[in-house]
């Protein structure tokens, strides 16, 4: 398992860069074509024992690269060169289940009075986005699941906005074949690693910045 920071941030509603090979119709090994439906549910476990007070968190729905948007799990093949397993789908919409995730998450951890998901007042804002999410199939490399996710904590104040925290995870989880099931549990394991690192480190930044 390797997890590492993104030093150079590029705002994904601003703009993402370009796969220059193709995203394949499905892996030729893949002969089963019996539909399978998957979901990646993390749990953070015990509840926070407090929680602050007065500090109201809108969390904007997950945006996700549209290289990676599709329900079909994904496979990385080449150098640019993707598959969509068309057999191996999400339950749900990604942006659906990554934003349920990770609201959950986030309400267990104490860090906040309330999450909201309207156009509720709130005192700041979170948007993240999935810009990786595949499993790595390439013949010169380890079979592994790859989960990139980019954060930002702004302001709630569309006038005035500002950027108070922002930082990019890698994540890379080894698995033992590059096989769907192989796949989303390795995403699974990535995103509790995710998850859990920007908890501390939204911790960190409320203690070193609140009152």
């Amino acid at each position: 398992m390797k997890l590492t920071r993104i030093k150079s941030l590029i705002w994904i509603l601003a703009s993402v860069s370009l796969l220059t090979g193709c995203l394949g119709l499905g892996s030729k090994d893949e002969a089963d074509d019996t539909p399978h439906y998957y979901v990646i549910d993390v749990d953070r476990g015990a509840i926070a024992t407090q929680f602050e007070k007065g500090r109201v968190l809108k969390l904007k729905p997950v945006r996700i690269t549209s290289h990676f948007r599709s329900q079909n799990i994904v496979f990385r093949v080449g150098e640019n060169e993707y598959q969509h397993q068309l057999n191996h789908q999400f339950f749900s919409e990604p942006e659906e289940m990554f934003t349920e995730q990770l609201k959950r998450w986030l309400q267990k951890s104490g860090l906040f009075s309330q999450i909201v998901t309207d156009d509720s007042p709130a005192d700041l804002v979170l948007e993240v986005a999935v810009t990786g999410l595949y499993g790595d199939k390439r013949e010169q490399f380890s079979p592994q699941s790859t989960l990139e996710m980019q954060f930002f904590l702004l302001t709630d104040d569309d006038s005035n906005k500002q950027a108070l925290y922002q930082t990019g995870l890698k994540i890379d989880i080894d698995i033992e074949e590059t096989t769907a099931p192989n796949v989303v549990k390795g995403w699974k394991q990535g995103l509790e690693e995710l998850l859990a690192t920007i908890e501390d480190d939204l911790s960190g930044y409320f203690s070193k910045h609140s009152p």
